[in-house]
């Protein structure tokens, strides 16, 4: 009975192939997301820099001209705002790692 069952699963290749398929499309979707996802990534990391900068490109500068009339005057004011720029990120490369040792309390 028992030689009879194990001869039976040993032949038994019905699924075999359908599982093969199954995993190599499986395979292929996950590789194909992965690289997607580097792109919508490197895509939202473009579009919030050039956000940045356009935010930073607003020009928040003023001037009040001075008051002037019977022998008296007063003086203006002007604000000068200077636009800056965001950097991409820098690419550090990596550093031997650093060992953190913990000293217990004596």
């Amino acid at each position: 009975m028992l030689k009879q069952v194990c001869t039976q699963l040993w032949n038994d290749d019905e699924g075999a192939l359908i599982a093969m398929e199954l995993l190599f499309i499986a395979t292929i979707l996950i590789i194909g997301l992965v690289a997607g996802l580097t792109g919508l990534r490197e895509a939202i990391k473009t579009e919030l820099t050039e956000l940045g900068n356009a935010i930073l490109a607003l020009n928040q500068g003023f001037f009040i001209a001075g008051n002037t009339g019977c022998c008296g005057f007063s003086e203006g004011s002007q604000a000068i705002d200077t636009p800056g720029f965001l950097i991409p990120p820098i690419c550090t490369p990596a550093t031997i790692p650093s060992v953190i040792d913990v000293i217990p309390c004596t």
